[in-house]
């Protein structure tokens, strides 16, 4: 018995599944993890529509969005849904509405 659970091809065959595994594992946490950031981001995104510049809580809610905006970028979780609708209508927006108000940015409406 312990020469079969010593044999080079059983040590092989074990590494490569574990191997597997822990890539498979890897890859569902990364798909269920960047479903949750979509849905933070559109929950952040709505946040900030309803906010208005001169409410307090506006600029941190802003830099949030933003942050995790450029996380997801750098991520490439927008790479597959830029065509769909997904984020592109919502990246493009990126706090228009506003920037105008706040004095800063350049956008013209």
């Amino acid at each position: 018995m312990m020469s079969t659970l010593a044999s080079p091809a059983t040590i092989t065959v074990t590494v490569f599944g574990v191997a597997a595994l822990v890539t498979l594992g890897v890859g569902i946490y990364w798909l269920f993890n960047k479903r949750a950031r979509l849905r933070d981001i559109a929950e952040m995104r709505a946040k900030l529509d309803e906010l208005e510049p001169s409410d307090p809580e506006y600029g941190a809610v802003r830099a949030l969005y933003t942050s995790m905006v450029l996380d997801a970028e750098r991520w490439g979780y927008f790479a597959g849904e830029a065509g769909s609708g997904g984020h592109a209508s919502s990246a493009d927006h990126g706090g228009s509405d506003h920037v105008g108000d706040a004095g800063g940015g350049g956008h013209a409406h």
